[in-house]
């Protein structure tokens, strides 16, 4: 049975420390979503390096990351609100036997 996507939206200043903050709630979602550790620590680390990236190239203070748990998937946009230039990090969700 599914169910409906889960969303979690984090406002964020351009502040390396809060890059590390995201990439720990990423990983929390996919450890929670069923993720092996080594895929968890993964994510995280593609989700400190997208902040980073963000913060970096847009001349913005304030970042909006969009988290969304789905059934089989985790997926995080990150400054969805500036278009075509915002990074979407996916992962597929494999619970471990």
């Amino acid at each position: 049975m599914a169910t409906d996507p889960k969303r979690i939206a984090l406002h964020l200043d351009a502040d390396p420390r809060f890059a590390a903050a995201a990439g720990g709630a990423v990983r929390c979602l996919a450890e929670l979503a069923g993720m092996s550790q080594e895929d968890s620590c993964e994510f995280q680390a593609a989700m400190i390096q997208a902040c980073q990236e963000a913060f970096e190239s847009h001349t913005t203070n304030s970042h909006l990351i969009e988290f969304t748990v789905f059934d089989d998937r985790l997926e995080v946009v990150v400054d969805s609100n500036s278009g075509p230039s915002a990074i979407r990090l996916s992962r597929q969700v494999i619970p471990q036997s």
